[in-house]
């Protein structure tokens, strides 16, 4: 038995040391890609600035254009003139006319007479602002 147990034991050894020196290859593999990179990134940002100053000699400045920015589409109608805000939606949000005419207690039903879709949406609002509580199968208004 005591024979067995040496030789994996040896063979351990040796699997985890063969892990470790291809770690470390993959280590120096991966350091070498990242300091080639670098060289590259850096002798093409070379390239390109002889570029632009080979272009700017023999063509001339380019004319300076506004820049939106990235990803900002260009603007729809006529250049100069501004687009007009929408305007904000006036008077009480729905769902408090919904709440004002509701009696003390009701049930979903009586809410979707009331705000059809908007059902699901008022509930909410108002289980937030704590001003309803679940009442067995329907709920009931809080008195604040």
């Amino acid at each position: 038995m005591p024979r067995k147990q040496r030789r994996q034991r040896q063979a351990t050894g040796g699997a985890l040391t063969i892990v470790r020196q291809a770690r470390a290859a993959a280590k120096s593999a991966l350091d070498s890609l990242r300091s080639e990179i670098r060289l590259t990134t850096a002798r093409l940002a070379k390239l390109v600035s002889e570029e632009r100053i080979f272009k700017s000699e023999l063509f001339g400045a380019a004319p300076v254009r506004k820049r939106r920015g990235p990803g900002r589409p260009r603007k729809a109608g006529r250049p100069g003139k501004p687009t007009r805000a929408r305007a904000r939606r006036r008077g009480t949000p729905q769902a408090e006319k919904y709440f004002q005419k509701l009696g003390k207690t009701f049930t979903l039903e009586d809410v979707r007479k009331l705000a059809g879709q908007r059902a699901g949406i008022s509930l909410a609002q108002w289980s937030r602002a704590k001003r309803i509580r679940k009442v067995g199968d329907g709920y009931q208004k809080i008195a604040a």
